[in-house]
């Protein structure tokens, strides 16, 4: 297997007081759905009992509790200040996306790094404080509405803007939230991506 053709990405995790449950919200996106069967045989031959609260086409979400917390689980124990932004489970092992306000070290035997940057350069997608307003004003008088309710002229006038600058300002916002979704939510393009730059990177 590649490493894309089935992933799971962590919406929330917890552990107990005694530190011997673990206990999360998995939604696992795959391509084949004899890949998906297999997968969750495998979990409940590991001793994780789950149950299926959503289903979507070629994805699920589960919540699942595992009796076997581990002390060392980077889902919940990481060395330095860093905090996981987003965790993908892939058949080639844990993928994760850490953030951290200056330069860390990682544990060697439970991180290798593909990649890093800066935080401005990352996460981009983050809306202005005026794209944020103007797009909340949009959504709210029914501008993204099928059929729509207010067309771009009046909302222009209504914000006492330009047409062209609202047009712009929605675009940009567009492309943000766009680019936000694929990287969260469309989770097979990311791994495909990061599994290029790891070829990348052995080749080189």
């Amino acid at each position: 297997m590649r490493g894309d053709e089935i992933v799971g990405s962590f919406i929330g995790v917890r552990v107990s007081k005694d530190h011997r449950l673990f206990r999360g919200i998995l939604r696992i996106s795959y391509k084949e759905l004899k890949l998906l069967k297999n997968f969750l045989m495998k979990l409940r031959r590991s001793g994780v009992s789950y149950k299926i609260i959503h289903r979507g086409k070629g994805s699920i979400v589960i919540i699942f509790n595992h009796n076997k917390a581990c002390n060392y689980c980077p889902l919940i124990h990481l060395s330095g200040n860093a905090v996981p932004k987003t965790c993908f489970l892939t058949s080639l092992g844990l993928l994760f996306e850490l953030i951290s306000e200056d330069k860390i070290s990682l544990d060697e035997e439970l991180f290798h790094i593909l990649f890093s940057d800066v935080a401005e350069k990352v996460m981009d997608y983050m809306l202005t404080p005026r794209e944020q307003e103007i797009l909340y004003y949009a959504y709210f008088r029914g501008y993204y509405d099928q059929p729509r309710k207010i067309h771009l002229t009046q909302l222009a006038e209504e914000l006492n803007i330009s047409k062209s600058a609202l047009n712009e300002i929605l675009r940009s916002a567009e492309r943000k939230i766009v680019t936000a979704y694929m990287r969260h939510d469309m989770p097979h393009l990311v791994i495909e991506k990061i599994l290029g730059k790891i070829n990348i990177y052995k080749s080189s």
